[in-house]
């Protein structure tokens, strides 16, 4: 799925490093699943949190056989985006409110990003955005079958006992959304270190990390978030994973 910051390109680069040694019924969890670009490349129990209450309805409902209108007008975008900021459903239900502001908006921003619709590329030809999000989230369905889907604060997860954590939280100083702005990174860590602590594996996609948390792998990509963190960076920036090696809280 069109995300800002997805994974997609890099998943099967670090997938192996996060999944090795999995044991057979050990749960992936992804508190912050996004695109659910990772969570979609595993099989096996999978469970896949997001604070994004729109994001994970439309989840549900695709996963349950709604499907999504594929005529993401203008004004049907802007109807959508209405009920989202009046927090009601006038025009559409929680579902609809989803599928249109994932699909229908620019650059995988939700609301956010504004209305995609068709746009000229540089060498004149036409593109559509909408049609092609749409077929590239239906594509990544199939594999989403049997995930536990969660919505809520990525401290209130019930995590099952020694499970594999994959967080690819908000970038640290990069463009956010709004749901993730004011995100408490320091706080993030030491969450971190305690699920470490009590025998969970823990593995976070991020530019940097603190000097606790190994990184287990890097690599250099174009990216859509400013470079390496850094704001009006020149958008090549070094992804990096981190493993928490943390033993001990105290």
């Amino acid at each position: 799925m069109r995300y800002m910051g997805s994974k997609s390109r890099i998943a099967k680069e670090i997938l192996p490093l996060i999944l090795k040694n999995r044991t057979k019924d050990q749960f992936l969890v992804e508190p912050f699943c996004g695109g659910c670009n990772i969570t979609s490349h595993v099989t096996g129990n999978r469970i896949a949190n997001d604070n994004n209450y729109y994001l994970i309805q439309m989840l549900l409902g695709l996963t349950n056989g709604n499907v999504g209108i594929e005529d993401i007008t203008k004004e049907v975008y802007s109807s959508a985006r209405d009920d989202f900021n009046s927090k009601t459903n006038e025009n559409f239900n929680d579902f609809e409110i989803g599928w249109i502001g994932w699909m229908g908006s620019a650059n995988g921003r939700f609301f956010d990003g504004g209305y995609s619709g068709i746009s000229k590329t540089k060498i004149g030809t036409e593109r559509n955005y909408i049609r092609e999000a749409i077929s590239n989230l239906k594509k990544q369905l199939g594999s989403l079958n049997g995930v536990n889907f969660c919505f809520g604060d990525y401290r209130d997860l019930k995590i099952p006992e020694e499970s594999i954590i994959y967080c690819d939280i908000p970038y640290q100083n990069t463009k956010q959304y709004s749901t993730s702005s004011g995100f408490d990174h320091m706080a993030f860590w030491d969450w971190c270190r305690v699920q470490k602590y009590f025998g969970h594996k823990v593995y976070v996609s991020e530019y940097n990390a603190p000097e606790d948390f190994e990184c287990i792998w890097e690599k250099s990509v174009k990216s859509s978030l400013s470079a390496n963190g850094i704001i009006g960076g020149n958008k090549v920036s070094t992804e990096r994973l981190y493993k928490g090696n943390i033993t001990s809280i105290i």
